[in-house]
């Protein structure tokens, strides 16, 4: 089973694929890493939006979304084009997407303290963790 994870940063999504388990899992190193929403405010620009994520995760058999979740107000709140961004991906139909808390990622990083694959950017760690925190 695929596991996408996905974090949200401004207008781009990063993505990171895993498979596996928690004690033995696999990260698949795969264009594109992160997809960008260019204009939010033009339509033809989020319907391109909407065509690459969905693309992305049916080339993949993704079988489980998983978008680290952001706070909706206070210091740590996510902005207006990553809730539209999050809204665009919750509309996919092919498999589950769901929110997976802060705190959840955080005590799966403490409990396991998975390696970071080598081929793995910098500024994918964040979805990294996501996927790998719903390995079994």
């Amino acid at each position: 089973m695929t596991i996408c994870g996905v974090e949200m940063s401004g207008s781009e999504v990063k993505l990171v694929l895993l498979q596996g388990t928690k004690a033995s899992f696999n990260h698949i190193d795969i264009e594109p890493r992160k997809i960008k929403l260019i204009d939010d405010e033009n339509p033809n620009a989020v319907k391109t939006f909407r065509d690459s994520i969905f693309a992305f995760f049916k080339e993949n058999q993704v079988a489980l979304v998983v978008i680290k979740k952001r706070g909706k107000k206070g210091q740590f709140s996510g902005g207006p084009i990553g809730f539209k961004l999050e809204g665009i991906i919750q509309l996919y139909e092919e498999c589950p997407v769901t929110l997976l808390a802060p705190q959840t990622i955080s005590a799966a990083q403490k409990k396991h303290s998975p390696e970071k694959p080598e081929n793995l950017k910098i500024y994918q760690y964040p979805a990294f963790e996501t996927a790998f925190s719903t390995l079994t």
